[in-house]
């Protein structure tokens, strides 16, 4: 449990310098994408093998899916902006949540 909740300190952190150096339009910005990707990747892993994915909060899987549709999506179509914003203020809140 301590690990899925130091994994998404770690993923909220670098989820923020992600979405700071695409906000500030920094060199690199578009290469985050990918790392901040993998890493949910990573999380959704752990959250299934921990028993914390149950019935009782599909509503909140779902969301989450969708949410990582919508930033793989505006990855694709090249919207860094709505990447950032997707990261900072969807996907960010959401670990925040998954994590208490």
């Amino acid at each position: 449990m301590e690990s899925i909740k130091d994994l998404g300190r770690q993923i909220i952190r670098n989820n923020e310098k992600a979405a700071d150096t695409i906000y500030q339009r920094k060199p690199g910005g578009a290469e985050m994408i990918a790392p901040v990707m993998k890493q949910l990747v990573t999380f959704t892993e752990l959250l299934v093998q921990s028993g914390k994915v149950n019935p009782d909060n599909a509503d909140k899987l779902q969301k989450w899916q969708g949410d990582f549709a919508r930033l793989a999506a505006a990855n694709e179509n090249g919207d860094l902006i709505l990447a950032a914003d997707i990261i900072h203020h969807d996907l960010n809140d959401e670990i925040s949540r998954w994590i208490m």
